[in-house]
C-alpha cells in the first residue's frame, strides 16, 4: 500500500446538508486535502478518523493507509515530535510500503534534528544514505545532513574527512548535491583549521564555480580562508586562494542562475505529495540563498576588498610589483573619489619605492588624466612624476616635469625643492652653469625656504664639478661662515681639503685631510678623505707615510678600500718590491674572493709570473681562476684576466694563440652543456677579441653569435657594447638599441658610455631619426668628452646638423673640433675641409680659400683629405676668376707623387694642361730698385 492510494480516485464533495463527521466523511475530507497539500486539513480529518474508529476491524487497512498520510502531514505542518510519533506508528507495519517507508525514513532524520535529537539524526541519515536502495535525491541529501550534524555536534575535522570521502563517489551522478556538500566541506575544513586542505579544494572547484548551487557561500569562504592566511603570513598561499575569488557581478551573475534553478524545481515537485521532502529542503536552500544573495549586495567594496587583500599579500612577500598591479587595476576601474585620491598616490609611491620608474611616471599621469586640477595631491604627484622621470634618466623630461610644476603651483611648498632639483639635474648633466643658475633661483623666489642652505653647498660642488677649485673653496668657506650650523659642515670642511688637493696644493691637503680624519673619525667620508690623503702624501714621495694612510681604510668602504690596496700594489711595483707586492696581491685574493676585483689582483700575479718569464704558471693561475669563477658576473674585473690572455701565450706564437682559441672554444662549449652562461659568454667573447687582430669577419661573427648569453643588466658592460656594436654593424638594429638601451640603464656611469651614445646615434642616423641622432650625438660630447672618439662623433653630428640646416651649429661644432686638444690630426683636417664645403654651400667662396689650403699645409700626411683640399681649392678658384692661382694650386697637386693614386691627382694634369693653355707663363722682369730711409730696399 502506498500513499498514493486514493488519490487515483479523488472523493466526491459532500452534499450540501449531509453530515460531514462520520467516518466516510472524514475520509473523503482527509483525502481531497491531503491531495491538495491542504495539510492542516488533512491532518485533523484524519487523525479524527484513526483516534474514533480506528480500533474497529473494518478500519484496520484504512488505519495502515492513513497512519503514514497523517505522519506527512505533521510535517508539513512542521509539528515534528508529533511527526515522530505516526513515523513510529507506520514502521510499525511490518507490510509499510517500500516507498512509504523510504519518504519516512528521510523525514525520521529531519525530525530529530529539529528536536536536537543530533546522534539519533545522524544515526538515521546514515543508515539511509548506506542504503543504496533508497531514492538517489534524498540519499544525497542525507549525505549532506549527516556531515552538518558533525558541525553541529563540534566535530568540523570529522565533518570534513566524511565529505572528502564521499563527495568524489557522487561528484559524477549529482554534480548539484555534490557542489552543495562542497560548501560544507569547505566551512568544515576551515573551522577544523585544516588551511591547506581548504586552499586544496578551493584550487580544484575554481574552474567548476558556474556550476555550484551556493557559489557565494562558496566564495565567501574562499574569502575567509585568505584572510586567514594572511594571518598566519603564508602569503603565497593566499593569493594563491584570494586569485580564485570571481568578482561581484559575476557571483550575483551565477547565484541568480542557480537560484533560477532552485525556483523551477520547488515549482515541478510542488504539487506532488510524495516529493515533500524535496519540497522541504529545496525551500530551505532558497531560504538560503536568498540569505546569502541579501548579505552579499549589503557588502559595500567586495571586489575593491578582495584586491586590496591581495595587494597585501603580494606586499607581504615583498613582491611589490604585483601589488601594484594589483591596486593599479583597482584604481583604473573606480571612479574618483577621496579614497581613489589617496590610493594613486600610494600607487606612485608603491611603483618608487620598487624602481619601477615609467610604472610610476604612468601612475602620475593617470592620476591627473583622472583628477585633472581637482586633484586634492596634485602637486605632489607632479612632482613625484618628475622625481621618477630623473631616475629614469629621462632628464630632459624631468627638467620640463619640475618646470610645468613651478608653473602650475610657484607657491606649493613643494615648488622650492622642484626648483632645487632642476639645479641638481643640471649638475648630473655636467651643466654647472645652468645649476649655479637654478639654485640661485631659488635663493630669490624662496628666500625662507629650508633648502637654501643645500643650494648653497651645492652651488660650490657646481664650481668644483666645472674645475674653478680656487672659485668653489672660496664659495664653500664663505657657505660656513654663512650659517650658524650649516647643514653641510662636514661636507664643506671635505670639499675644501679635496679642491685644494686637486689645485696640487698637497701639503696643505694633507694636513685638512689629517685634521678632518681627526675631528669625524668613523664617518664614512673618513675613507676617501684617506685615499686622497695617500695620494697627496704619494705625489709629494712619501711612499711609507702613503701606503700606512691607505692601510687604514676599512674594507666596508668597499671602493676606496680597494682603490687604496691596488694603489699600495702599484706602489710596491714601481719601487721593483716584487715578493712585497706579489703578497700584497695573494692576500687579496685569499682574504677577498667575493670581490669585484678579486680577477685583477690575479692579473698582478700573472703579470709578476709572466715577468719573469714564467708563462706557464701564470697561465695555469689565470685558467684556474676562471674555470672557479668565469661564471659569476658580480666579479666585474674577470673580463681583464681573459683580454689578458693572450699574452701568456704570446711566446708560442701562432701556434700559441691557436691553442689558446682552442681552449677558449672547449671551455665555452664546457660551461653552454652546463648552464654556466655567464663563462660561456666570456670565453666567447674573449675568443672573439683574440680573433679581431686576426680576422675581423670571424671575430664579428664570434660575438653576433654570442649576443643570446648576455643580460645587460648583470653583465660588464664592455662585453654587452661589443655584442651591440657587431649587432649594429651586421644591421640588427634593433636588437643592438635594446642592448645600448638596457647598458645605459643599469649602468649609467659605465666607461663605455661613449659607445653607447655614438651607437645610439648612428642607430638614429640610419633609421632617419636625425633629431634624435643629434641628441645622442651632443650627449656623448657633454658626457664622455674625454673620449677618444669625441671628434668623430662630432663630425657627425656637424654633418647631421648642416643636413637640417642648421649650418652655423655645425660649423660652431667642426671649430670645437679644431680647438680641442684630444682630437686626433686625421679629424681635424676632415673639419677643415667640411668647414670649407659648408662656406662653399652658404656662397662664401673667398672664406672658404684658407680652409682647403690649411688641410694639406697643416695636415700634408692624409692623401685622401689632401686630394679633395686641393681640388676644392682650384675649383673654387678658378669660379672666382683666379685662374692663374688655380693653375698654381693644380700645379701642386700633380706634382706630389704621394697623391698620384686619386682621382683628384690625375684631374689635376689634364686642369695643368687646360689653363697653361690660357695662361701662359708671364715674361721675368727685373724688380725695381727701391730707396728707402737708411739704404733698406
Amino acid at each position: 500500500m502506498s500513499l498514493s492510494l486514493g488519490q487515483d480516485e479523488p472523493a466526491a464533495a459532500p452534499q450540501p446538508g449531509v453530515d460531514t463527521t462520520g467516518p466516510q466523511e472524514l475520509i473523503a475530507r482527509g483525502r481531497a486535502a491531503f491531495a491538495a497539500n491542504d495539510f492542516a486539513t488533512a491532518e485533523e480529518a484524519l487523525q479524527t478518523f484513526v483516534e474514533e474508529y480506528g480500533a474497529a476491524e473494518e478500519a484496520k487497512q484504512a488505519v495502515r493507509v492513513f497512519t503514514p498520510m497523517i505522519a506527512i502531514c505533521k510535517v508539513g505542518l512542521q509539528k515534528f515530535d508529533e511527526a515522530l510519533v505516526w513515523i513510529e506508528k507506520a514502521f510499525a507495519d511490518p507490510e509499510i510500503d517500500p516507498l512509504v517507508a523510504d519518504e519516512l525514513s528521510f523525514w525520521k532524520g529531519i525530525a530529530l534534528m529539529t528536536q536536537d535529537q543530533l546522534v539519533e539524526a545522524q544515526h538515521a541519515f546514515g543508515a539511509y544514505w548506506a542504503d543504496e536502495s533508497h531514492q538517489p535525491v534524498k540519499r544525497y541529501e542525507a549525505l549532506v545532513l549527516f556531515a552538518t550534524l558533525y558541525l553541529q555536534q563540534g566535530f568540523p575535522k570529522e565533518a570534513a574527512d566524511f565529505l572528502s570521502d564521499q563527495i568524489p563517489k557522487i561528484a559524477d551522478t549529482a554534480p548539484e548535491a555534490a557542489s552543495r556538500a562542497v560548501v560544507l566541506q569547505l566551512y568544515s575544513l576551515i573551522e577544523a583549521g585544516e588551511l591547506d586542505r581548504a586552499l586544496a579544494l578551493v584550487r580544484v572547484q575554481y574552474p567548476r564555480l558556474g556550476d555550484m548551487t551556493q557559489v557565494i557561500s562558496f566564495e565567501t569562504l574562499a574569502l575567509q580562508l585568505g584572510s586567514k592566511l594572511l594571518e598566519e603570513k603564508r602569503w603565497l598561499d593566499a593569493i594563491a586562494c584570494l586569485q580564485r575569488i570571481a568578482t561581484r557581478d559575476r557571483l550575483l551573475e551565477i547565484q541568480g542562475e542557480r537560484k533560477a534553478d532552485i525556483e523551477s524545481r520547488i515549482a515541478r515537485f510542488e504539487g506532488n505529495p510524495n516529493a515533500q521532502s524535496i519540497v522541504f529542503q529545496l525551500k530551505s536552500l532558497l531560504k538560503r540563498v536568498d540569505r546569502e544573495i541579501a548579505n552579499f549586495e549589503k557588502i559595500e567594496n567586495f571586489d575593491s576588498a578582495l584586491r586590496l587583500r591581495l595587494a597585501t599579500a603580494f606586499q607581504g612577500m615583498e613582491r611589490y610589483r604585483e601589488s601594484a598591479l594589483v591596486m593599479e587595476d583597482m584604481l583604473r576601474t573606480m571612479p574618483p573619489d577621496p579614497v581613489v585620491d589617496s590610493a594613486s598616490l600610494a600607487l606612485i609611491q608603491c611603483w618608487m619605492q620598487i624602481r619601477r620608474w615609467p610604472k610610476a611616471v604612468g601612475a602620475a599621469e593617470l592620476y591627473a588624466e583622472k583628477f585633472c586640477d581637482n586633484g586634492e595631491h596634485l602637486a605632489t604627484v607632479m612632482f613625484l612624476r618628475a622625481e621618477a622621470l630623473r631616475e629614469d634618466q629621462q632628464l630632459a623630461k624631468a627638467q620640463l616635469a619640475y618646470g610645468d610644476l613651478v608653473e602650475k603651483f610657484p607657491e606649493d611648498p613643494v615648488a622650492p625643492k622642484a626648483i632645487f632639483m632642476q639645479g641638481f639635474l643640471y649638475l648630473q648633466q655636467d651643466d654647472n652653469e645652468g645649476a649655479l643658475f637654478q639654485f640661485d633661483q631659488l635663493a630669490k623666489k624662496h628666500p625662507d625656504s629650508s633648502l637654501i642652505d643645500d643650494a648653497d653647498y651645492w652651488s660650490g660642488q657646481a664650481m668644483a664639478f666645472a674645475k674653478d677649485y680656487e672659485g668653489a673653496r672660496e664659495h664653500l668657506r664663505a657657505y660656513l661662515g654663512k650659517y650658524d650650523t650649516p647643514k653641510y659642515r662636514k661636507e664643506a670642511i671635505f670639499r675644501i681639503a679635496v679642491c685644494t688637493f686637486s689645485l696640487g696644493e698637497y701639503v696643505d691637503s694633507i694636513a685638512m685631510f689629517e685634521d678632518f680624519i681627526g675631528k669625524y673619525a668613523g664617518d664614512e667620508l673618513v675613507d676617501e678623505a684617506r685615499l686622497l690623503m695617500g695620494d697627496a702624501l704619494f705625489a709629494e714621495g712619501e711612499i711609507d707615510r702613503g701606503i700606512e694612510v691607505y692601510q687604514a681604510i676599512r674594507p666596508e668602504s668597499t671602493r676606496f678600500f680597494e682603490d687604496a690596496w691596488f694603489k699600495i700594489g702599484k706602489a710596491y711595483k714601481l719601487t721593483e718590491e716584487f715578493d712585497e707586492m706579489e703578497r700584497h696581491f695573494e692576500r687579496f685574493v685569499q682574504q677577498y674572493p667575493d670581490s669585484g676585483r678579486m680577477p685583477e689582483a690575479v692579473y698582478w700575479l700573472g703579470w709578476l709570473e709572466t715577468k719573469d718569464e714564467d708563462f706557464a704558471g701564470a697561465r695555469a693561475r689565470y685558467w684556474d681562476t676562471i674555470v672557479m669563477h668565469g661564471n659569476r658576473p658580480e666579479l666585474t674585473s674577470m673580463e681583464d684576466l681573459f683580454l689578458a690572455l693572450p699574452k701568456v701565450y704570446q711566446p708560442d706564437g701562432d701556434a700559441g694563440r691557436e691553442a689558446l682559441l682552442k681552449k677558449l672554444e672547449e671551455m665555452r662549449q664546457l660551461a653552454e652543456s652546463g648552464k654556466r652562461d655567464t663563462l660561456a659568454l666570456r670565453c666567447a667573447w674573449a675568443r672573439a677579441k683574440v680573433l679581431e687582430r686576426i680576422d675581423p669577419e670571424r671575430a664579428k661573427a664570434a660575438l653576433l653569435a654570442t649576443t643570446p648569453l648576455v643580460d645587460p643588466k648583470v653583465h660588464n658592460p664592455m662585453v654587452t657594447v661589443d655584442c651591440a656594436d657587431a649587432q649594429r654593424e651586421a644591421g640588427n638594429l634593433l636588437v643592438a638599441k635594446q642592448l645600448y638601451t638596457e647598458t645605459r640603464r643599469w649602468h649609467p656611469r659605465t666607461i663605455q658610455k661613449d659607445r653607447i651614445y655614438a651607437g645610439l646615434g648612428q642607430i638614429a642616423e640610419s633609421e632617419g631619426e636625425i633629431d634624435d641622432a643629434i641628441a645622442f650625438y651632443e650627449k656623448f660630447e657633454k658626457e664622455t668628452a674625454a673620449s677618444t672618439r669625441l671628434g668623430e662623433i662630432q663630425l657627425a653630428k656637424a654633418g647631421l646638423l648642416a643636413e637640417k640646416g642648421r649650418r652655423p651649429e655645425a660649423m660652431a661644432t667642426l671649430e670645437s673640433v679644431l680647438a680641442s686638444d684630444t682630437v686626433s690630426a686625421s679629424r681635424k683636417a676632415e673639419a677643415l675641409l667640411t668647414l670649407g664645403e659648408l662656406k662653399l654651400k652658404s656662397g662664401e667662396k673667398k672664406e672658404a680659400l684658407p680652409y682647403f689650403e690649411r688641410v694639406y699645409v697643416a695636415y700634408g700626411k692624409f692623401g685622401e683629405l689632401n686630394a679633395k683640399a686641393y681640388a676644392q681649392r682650384g675649383e673654387t678658384l678658378e669660379s672666382l676668376g683666379m685662374g692663374r692661382e688655380a693653375l698654381e694650386v693644380y700645379r701642386e697637386l700633380a706634382g706630389r707623387e704621394d697623391l698620384k693614386t686619386f682621382e683628384e691627382a690625375r684631374s689635376a694634369t689634364d686642369k695643368v694642361k687646360e689653363l697653361e693653355a690660357i695662361y701662359p707663363p708671364e715674361p721675368e722682369s727685373k724688380a725695381p730698385e727701391i730707396i728707402g730711409e737708411g739704404g733698406d730696399t
